[in-house]
């Protein structure tokens, strides 16, 4: 009892000494502008957060969609696939659904959601306008689908969703049928901003990374 009882009052007694230094701190000129600087940080980066939601959501909501089907994952939870589209334009990603799932089966909190994901899943579920847009029926990996379309778009700025997904269809068609050499593909790779990963393609491999 007598060491816990010394025990307890040496906390005691630092606890003391930090909350003079503290005290003394307070006082002094810096720290209060560090302070006062700090809490300006804070309001400007949720302002920057707030923004940045309200320009993903008219985004989101002022885009007339591409759908391609991006994923199929296969859910051991479950014991089979699940097909989500993808939108090639904005980036609009249903498997975001996925992802909420898996946090209800594994018991972890929407907290583990980067900001972009929360912003995508309220959107979905809120927006009743989030399914319009042309149906492709594409198979396609959702990375290299936007890396695509955006490469169109610069070459062809004012093309129209009809012909942009003609040309799509095109470019996909002859990335899996490549028989090129490693060079080339690493420098289709880099020109896409893909993912080190879709390097190595070979026939068999396109098909299973798109």
């Amino acid at each position: 009892m007598e060491n816990l009882r010394a025990k307890y009052e040496q906390i005691v007694l630092k606890e003391k000494k930090l909350i003079e230094q503290i005290n003394a701190l307070a006082d002094d000129e810096k720290v209060k502008k560090y302070f006062e600087l700090s809490n300006q940080n804070n309001e400007l980066e949720n302002l920057q957060k707030k923004l940045y939601k309200q320009m993903k959501i008219e985004e989101y909501s002022s885009c007339n969609h591409i759908w391609i089907t991006a994923v199929q994952d296969y859910d051991s939870f479950e014991g089979h696939k699940h097909d989500y589209c993808g939108c090639i334009k904005c980036g609009l990603d249903k498997s975001i659904f996925l992802r909420k799932r898996y946090t209800k089966i594994y018991n972890k909190k929407l907290d583990s959601f980067t900001l972009d994901q929360r912003i995508m899943y309220d959107f979905i579920v809120s927006d009743n306008t989030s399914s319009k847009g042309i149906n492709t029926n594409i198979l396609c990996n959702l990375d290299l689908a936007k890396a695509i379309y955006s490469k169109i778009k610069e070459v062809h700025p004012d093309i129209d969703d009809e012909t942009a997904i003609k040309y799509f269809k095109v470019a996909l068609y002859n990335i899996r049928n490549n028989k090129g050499s490693d060079e080339r593909k690493e420098s289709r790779t880099k020109r896409l901003s893909l993912s080190p990963k879709f390097n190595k393609w070979t026939a068999f491999d396109a098909r299973r990374y798109i």
